[in-house]
């Protein structure tokens, strides 16, 4: 199956400059956890997501609408083109231990995002179960990703 069935396609973005307010207006329209921060030509240059937006504003005890989307986002995206297996997908989230990926087109531009509810919901709407191929990549993806990070050694 490739990407661009499985993502989400009508993401809504800001841009680095924007308010954090207007990214947490978003979050709470669209019913989400992330949104992707694009450039002028609409590819991707971050991410933010609702935990970034919060910590921001603890650390900082500021108010959303005071601090640029910049200041909280992530700025490595991982990505996957929409014309990628699903197995890209898989790759992508195990190797970065992310719950979503950007999906760009060949110019680089955001066309989509595709997140591990993406992929059960698709799964369950097929009647996959865990005994079925795509529902065990889910499961190793799952497992992959909630793996504790090793920590470094106290100096």
């Amino acid at each position: 199956m490739k990407v661009r069935e499985l993502m989400t396609g009508d993401v809504a973005t800001c841009r680095p400059d924007d308010p954090m307010s207007a990214a947490a207006r978003i979050m709470w329209e669209r019913d989400c956890g992330i949104v992707p921060v694009v450039d002028a030509e609409g590819r991707p240059v971050g991410v933010v997501t609702d935990r970034d937006l919060c910590m921001a504003s603890f650390t900082r005890n500021e108010a959303l609408s005071r601090m640029p989307v910049r200041d909280a986002m992530a700025k490595e995206v991982f990505a996957c083109m929409e014309d990628d297996d699903e197995s890209a997908i898989h790759d992508a989230m195990r190797e970065h231990r992310v719950r979503r990926i950007a999906v760009v087109d060949k110019a680089g531009r955001l066309c989509g995002l595709v997140s591990l509810n993406d992929l059960v919901l698709h799964a369950v709407r097929k009647g996959d179960t865990v005994d079925t191929r795509r529902g065990r990549e889910i499961v190793r993806t799952v497992t992959e990703i909630s793996r504790h990070r090793e920590m470094a050694a106290a100096v």
